[in-house]
């Protein structure tokens, strides 16, 4: 949903906690000008009313939310030419490159995964448990959003709130036994999507199966994204799904995180190399650490391969390649 200029500045006031918002925006629409969405800030941050730095930032805040709802499917961004959207940035005023993003994106991934417990996703369903011993204020705020039929992101787009703050606020919430949380349907379907077992070595196309293992859902998109014209992906973030998924399909090669909550990385190629089917199973390992000595434990734990992130597609192909047997490329 693309906002009006009043509606985004009324957005931002809130936002920012602007007393005198209004009076600013009737001050606004009385001048004879385009309907500008940069006019209208230019003309408000003149006011000083806000800067284009907390633009920015607000901006930014909502750009990170949508990219976090977006990375789980594959598809493709199009424009809409009807739709107009002049907001700018310039050299005075920088816009957002993919490459300062990643690493935000990452971040919040870590604080989402801390999340994972009590919030399964952005798509989780919250439900009011207990709010006996909630204050009043809370009780009101509760009872008006949480109905057990909209999401977290459902909530936090209908209020304008930053989904991940919003997560950590209901997190609390859910301790003190005021919350609780099921995952919604359509997170249901993509997770028996992504995991259901093939029970063979190959799918129909011909292409070899690859396990990915790890607990951030950007790195599980980014590998699908880069490999799944050349292989068939299968996902698990723990070890414990890991396992099963070996278990029941034919797999190529894994692709194994060190860093893990619970089982990391290292003790699940362990456990790996223990079944004696998997001894010569390809398993590469992935970690954000570089240097001879976890290259070291990843071969004392028995791993074929040791590549350190960020990984570009090109490099993750040429080793898949080199130790999957037999690999029909799309």
């Amino acid at each position: 949903h693309l906002h009006s200029a009043p509606e985004l500045a009324t957005l931002l006031g809130n936002q920012l906690k602007v007393q005198v918002i209004d009076s600013a925006l009737k001050l606004a629409k009385k001048r004879k000008t385009s309907n500008s969405i940069q006019d209208y800030l230019e003309f408000l941050v003149r006011l000083q009313i806000f800067t284009w730095e907390e633009v920015q930032s607000y901006m930014q805040t909502r750009l990170l939310g949508i990219l976090e709802q977006l990375i789980p499917y594959d598809g493709l961004i199009t424009e809409e030419p009807e739709l107009t959207f002049d907001l700018k940035f310039t050299d005075s005023k920088p816009g957002f490159r993919w490459c300062d993003l990643q690493p935000l994106l990452g971040q919040r991934q870590k604080q989402w995964t801390a999340l994972a417990p009590a919030i399964p996703s952005i798509e989780a369903i919250p439900r009011i448990k207990d709010i006996t011993s909630a204050d009043t204020d809370t009780t009101q705020y509760l009872r008006k959003w949480i109905d057990g039929q909209h999401s977290l992101v459902d909530i936090s787009t209908n209020s304008d709130q930053d989904p991940l703050k919003l997560a950590q606020l209901y997190y609390k919430w859910t301790k003190v036994g005021w919350l609780t949380f099921e995952r919604s349907r359509k997170s249901e379907e993509e997770l028996t999507s992504s995991t259901q077992p093939t029970g063979s070595h190959t799918d129909d196309s011909g292409k070899q199966i690859v396990l990915s293992v790890d607990d951030s859902s950007v790195v599980q998109t980014m590998i699908k994204r880069a490999i799944q014209d050349c292989y068939q992906v299968v996902l698990a973030n723990n070890a414990v799904d890991a396992l099963n998924l070996l278990n029941s399909n034919d797999i190529s090669l894994v692709l194994l995180d060190v860093t893990m909550p619970g089982i990391d990385g290292l003790e699940l190629c362990r456990t790996i190399r223990s079944i004696g089917k998997f001894h010569n199973l390809p398993v590469v390992m992935l970690t954000a650490k570089d240097g001879v000595f976890n290259k070291l434990k990843g071969q004392m734990a028995g791993a074929t391969h040791y590549l350190s992130k960020p990984i570009t597609q090109d490099k993750l192909l040429e080793v898949l390649n080199r130790y999957v047997p037999n690999n029909v490329k799309a």
